[in-house]
């Protein structure tokens, strides 16, 4: 009772026009949550992806614009037990699922992508991905961008290795990145305590606002997403001016 009255106080102060066009968020905690709860890792990723549906709801109703979820990371996909990944393999199918039904992608007004390194995952989940890639790439103008298997270190290899196959056809390095299309994120929220970027977006958030909160993910609510908001719009961004 007492998070929703403060998410609906919280709210009412933020200046709809200092919203963030573009907000990233890296969703940490999963499995830290349902263990201390004594749940298996899936029952985490289950309420994690819970939470990223009400959170995406939440930002395109303040009109915010572009949303990128740090899916999973390409360490995740080469190193996470192989049950824990078939799990999480489902979710993801399930998720391309649900946002093909989503109102807001069936009337053309959203695009959704996912993007990363693919070849990680198995082939029917990339046949869903690159449909819903293909299918929704004219969309706009809300955006869901989620970055799977995915490394900002990859990310540039993967452009260089790009603009060397295409010799002749340069066309700016961030054009040639899996997700130089969007544009900058404006804040990049981080859940679960941890202080670092772990590969996020590493080219793209040069002069990205950081919000850390140590709620766990599954624990992020509407109160503290209004919190991250408010933090954002109460800095000052001169972009090096």
């Amino acid at each position: 009772m007492y998070r929703r009255l403060l998410a609906r106080l919280l709210r009412r102060r933020l200046a709809r026009d200092k919203l963030p066009h573009h907000v990233a968020i890296i969703p940490d905690g999963n499995r830290r949550w349902a263990r201390r709860r004594g749940l298996p890792a899936v029952a985490g990723h289950l309420r994690g992806y819970q939470v990223a549906r009400r959170t995406l709801d939440l930002l395109w109703s303040l009109g915010v614009r572009h949303v990128t979820f740090y899916g999973l990371s390409r360490e995740n996909c080469l190193y996470r037990p192989r049950e824990e990944l078939e799990n999480l393999h489902r979710l993801l199918g399930r998720a391309v699922e649900e946002l093909a039904r989503d109102k807001r992608v069936e009337s053309g007004r959203t695009r959704v992508f996912f993007g990363g390194d693919l070849s990680l995952l198995p082939g029917w989940l990339v046949e869903s991905m690159e449909w819903i890639n293909s299918s929704t790439k004219g969309n706009a103008p809300y955006t869901l961008a989620v970055a799977v298997c995915y490394s900002g270190r990859w990310e540039v290899e993967e452009a260089a290795r790009r603009l060397c196959r295409e010799a002749g056809a340069w066309e700016g390095l961030r054009k040639a990145m899996v997700f130089g299309w969007l544009p900058e994120p404006d804040l990049l929220i981080r859940t679960g305590g941890e202080l670092r970027l772990s590969g996020f977006l590493l080219y793209h958030v040069a002069y990205t606002e950081f919000y850390f909160t140590r709620r766990l993910w599954p624990a992020f609510d509407e109160a503290e997403l209004y919190r991250a908001l408010l933090s954002f719009q109460r800095r000052e961004r001169r972009f090096g001016r």
